[in-house]
């Protein structure tokens, strides 16, 4: 499972979710108004990981989130560039 296609896709639910409480948010003072938004980002981030430990505990949910965001990639050593010495 793609471990940078599920944390796109929390980090894109996150600002879009952000983007709806704004007026909201925009009430606070600036740093109270970016500690909420600083909490936010970590608490997403943390879901990700526990969500990934999950998955590597259950096969059923590692399959589901591999039918979602697609196979880990593997590495392939004709993509690296090679630099002349």
């Amino acid at each position: 499972m793609r471990r940078d296609a599920l944390q796109r896709h929390a980090q894109a639910v996150l600002q879009h979710e952000l983007r709806r409480a704004q007026s909201r948010l925009a009430a606070l003072p600036d740093d109270s108004r970016r500690s909420a938004e600083d909490a936010s980002s970590q608490v997403t981030s943390s879901l990700v990981d526990a969500l990934l430990a999950e998955a590597r505990r259950e096969p059923a949910l590692a399959q589901a989130l591999e039918s979602i965001y697609g196979p880990e990639r593997r590495w392939d050593p004709r993509a690296a560039l090679w630099v002349a010495d």
